[in-house]
């Protein structure tokens, strides 16, 4: 098997995290990986590297980077350990949160703002008493 990696390389956990990204980043959106994909790009013996590699995704999750889910579920990594899970674990990317753009009411406003409206205020209660009057 070919790999990116040296054969007699442990892998720290910044290489785990950036494997899992680079392989989730060549996917479309709502696509997922493996969990297995990241630890077989570092040799034949990646089954020695899944406790890693789980503890880092964990912490990605941990971080809204990314989900795990097993067969469709999401997993929660904070009550599960890799010993508890059986099965293929799937990873997806999370697209980072926007920010809500806020709408042009919603703009803070400065001091000229308001006293503008003051104004406007006024000039709509002058309009009122003329037409009172009227």
């Amino acid at each position: 098997m070919k790999t990116r990696w040296m054969k007699n390389h442990e892998p720290s956990d910044e290489d785990i995290r950036d494997e899992i990204l680079r392989l989730l980043m060549t996917l479309r959106k709502d696509e997922t990986i493996c969990a297995t994909d990241a630890a077989r790009q570092f040799g034949s013996k990646w089954r020695q590297h899944m406790p890693q590699v789980f503890e880092v995704a964990a912490n990605m999750v941990r971080d809204g980077m990314i989900e795990i889910t097993q067969r469709g579920e999401i997993v929660d990594v904070d009550e599960r350990t890799l010993e508890a899970i059986r099965g293929p674990l799937r990873i997806k990317l999370i697209p980072p949160k926007q920010e809500p753009s806020l709408r042009l009411d919603d703009r803070p406003r400065s001091d000229d703002d308001r006293k503008d409206d003051d104004d406007l205020e006024d000039d709509d209660l002058e309009d009122d008493e003329d037409a009172e009057e009227a």
